[in-house]
């Protein structure tokens, strides 16, 4: 077996599903146990990789097939049981295939929600497909609340997944933790015996004010060091080169990186800082690829000053997250956050920083209630630090209104924007790149409530700003240029809209890369403007490139970008695919925008379509009917969506 377990989970519980894989693939064997026969072979110190699909599935192009062969070579399948989950057509198809393939015995159920067996639909929370051929239900470990807990209900399933009996593995456990004990016990009694061995007290306040006043002292020689090597930068050596109002930001930071690697190697912590600092400014500048590789690179430096250490793991997790990798960014700003938590941390300021780079990780993941948590966290801490009007209290408010945004408290969101953008305004002047992003998050408070006119004013505002201040190639710029793209598209202004789109898709591949979360959106947007303009080919490949970004990272465009490439399918004749894929998009999109009926009528629609391309007119009729009125409440007759939706259904008479 490739796998020791399957994750089979909805949607909506995976933070459950990354606990859960997280804990399993980190779990150690007893010692005693290893080499003991199991359901993959003598037992080792660890179990055999877990399959969860978000990280499995990134690049399969058929999604049932490698969903089949995931299932084919796994030990178990782990059920994560919640009224979600019980409602999931994807749950129960999981379920029904590993149990037809004659592994019903080797199914574990871990309830995190709901009720089993309850009288009310709303509550109950196990799969119908568990018992509904009869078959008893498996066995399943409870970790709510009263019940076995988080430690004893993955125990619970590490016990299954091993084959061996619950009471002895957590025997082996109850053992494990006493050993520990008893070695920290034994260091706890050696580190007392040294302590009372120590000179006296004066001795050591005499040693540690030395301590600090040689910290003092290197801080003055990095600071000086620092500011003749930032003029250094502005040296040219030889006149011919000169361009004197001409040299660029970007010149000027490529000077300083290749002078950071070949000099200040006598003095690791200037060259660490100096390091960090030009990363930094090349992420602000928009070329995230430098940004990180010059970061990583300061990470080869030894050093022992772990200030300087917690600000690198702070702009390595900036950049992660730039770069579309939250989960990879969410431990290293946990990690800055507890070390300068420390009682002697000489830098507060970072700590605030890694709580709001946590908070904006943790939204991209979906885990809106522990992002909310950090950002107000960062907030008081900022006020008490700074006072009410400072910008790193502007960006505080910043993430908390993104937050209520995507929450949809459109009215909490403009205030918190409001107040970011007062005190951006005040100190950092009209042209700061953050008014900018206030003006856009604005006009996206103002597309969300259905003033396209007033949403566009905005973005165009912003796009003007970015051009000027940060250039035409900067990623910020490709967020105005796609929000506008996308407006103008809808508006059946395809001409227009692909021109910015091109672009917006250009500066994305270049500085984030084709499967960064963001390309999923500027994809799609490209392939409906280049199917508006008949150019079905292009939009095809534009669209099964959105698909693979959309895939890799469970977008909430995936049902939508599903949807229109069965649509360019079915009208390049390949229905059976064209069908497969709306199959496959509407419980998804149902899902994702149960709140916009509008986008389950946009799905069905495209099937009428595709039912009436194949001849299927008896069947397409009522679809196109049914979805035409739905989708009419949403968009006008010239809209796109509105336009096309009337001529799929004009087309056959309806």
């Amino acid at each position: 077996m490739r796998y020791s377990a399957f994750i089979s989970y909805s949607y909506q519980d995976r933070r459950w599903a990354r606990w859960l894989h997280a804990g399993l693939e980190s779990y150690r064997v007893p010692t005693r146990m290893r080499g003991r026969p199991g359901r993959f072979g003598p037992l080792t110190a660890r179990l055999p990789p877990v399959f969860r699909d978000r990280d499995e599935l990134a690049a399969a192009s058929d999604l049932s097939a490698a969903v089949e062969a995931a299932l084919r070579e796994s030990a178990t399948l782990i059920i994560i049981c919640s009224p979600r989950s019980a409602a999931s057509r994807w749950v129960n198809e999981e379920i029904r295939a590993f149990r037809a393939m004659g592994r019903g015995a080797d199914m574990r159920c871990l309830i995190v929600d709901g009720e089993p067996h309850s009288t009310d639909p709303a509550l109950e929370c196990m799969p119908p497909a568990l018992t509904e051929d009869g078959s008893a239900e498996p066995l399943a470990a409870d970790l709510r609340k009263h019940q076995d807990g988080k430690a004893a209900a993955k125990l619970k399933l590490i016990a299954g997944i091993l084959d061996v009996p619950y009471d002895e593995l957590r025997q082996r456990e109850a053992v494990r933790r006493q050993r520990r004990l008893m070695i920290v016990a034994g260091f706890s009694l050696i580190g007392l015996l040294i302590t009372s061995g120590l000179a006296v007290f004066a001795m050591i306040s005499r040693d540690q004010a030395v301590h600090e006043r040689d910290i003092a002292r290197q801080r003055t020689l990095t600071a000086e060091r620092t500011v003749s090597f930032v003029k250094s930068m502005f040296e040219i050596s030889d006149p011919s080169e000169a361009k004197g109002a001409r040299v660029t930001a970007r010149e000027v930071l490529d000077r300083g990186a290749e002078q950071i690697r070949r000099g200040l190697r006598d003095e690791p912590v200037v060259r660490t800082e100096l390091g960090v600092t030009l990363g930094e400014v090349y992420g602000a500048l928009g070329l995230f690829r430098q940004s990180d590789a010059l970061l990583r690179w300061t990470l080869r430096i030894a050093h022992h000053d772990p200030d300087v250490a917690v600000r690198q793991q702070l702009a390595l997790a900036d950049s992660l997250r730039r770069l579309g990798r939250y989960e990879e960014a969410v431990p290293l700003y946990r990690r800055a956050v507890a070390i300068e938590r420390r009682p002697n941390a000489r830098r507060p300021d970072l700590v605030s920083r890694g709580l709001i780079g946590l908070a904006q990780a943790q939204a991209e993941l979906g885990e809106d209630a522990e992002a909310e948590a950090h950002a107000r966290a960062a907030l008081r801490h900022d006020v008490a630090r700074l006072g009410a009007d400072h910008p790193d209290v502007a960006l505080d408010l910043e993430v908390l209104g993104a937050n209520a945004f995507y929450k949809k408290d459109y009215s909490q969101a403009r205030r918190l924007i409001a107040r970011a953008l007062a005190i951006r305004s005040r100190h950092e002047g009209p042209n700061s790149p953050s008014v900018s992003d206030n003006l856009m998050m604005i006009g996206s408070i103002a597309y969300a409530e259905g003033d396209a006119a007033a949403a566009l004013r905005y973005y165009r505002d912003r796009l003007a700003l970015d051009e000027r201040v940060l250039g035409h190639d900067h990623p910020d710029v490709a967020v105005s240029l796609n929000n506008i793209g996308r407006i103008l598209m809808e508006q059946r202004r395809y001409a227009e809209a692909a021109q910015l789109l091109e672009r917006a898709v250009a500066i994305g591949r270049k500085e984030r890369g084709e499967t960064h979360d963001d390309m999923a959106f500027a994809f799609a947007n490209l392939a409906l403007a280049r199917d508006g303009l008949g150019q079905m080919a292009a939009a095809t490949d534009l669209m099964q490139r959105a698909l693979l970004a959309a895939r890799m990272h469970r977008h909430r465009t995936l049902g939508p970008i599903l949807t229109d490439l069965g649509a360019l399918r079915c009208r390049a004749h390949r229905i059976d695919d064209g069908i497969a894929l709306l199959d496959e998009a509407a419980p998804i999109v149902a899902e994702t925008y149960a709140d916009q009926p509008w986008r389950a009528a946009w799905t069905q629609n495209v099937r009428g379509a595709c039912l009436a391309a194949a001849g299927r007119i008896a069947e397409a009729r009522p679809l196109l009917a049914e979805s035409v009125r739905v989708i009419a409440g949403k968009w006008g007759p010239a809209t796109h969506f509105g336009f096309v939706a009337r001529r799929r259904a004009a087309a056959i008479g309806v």
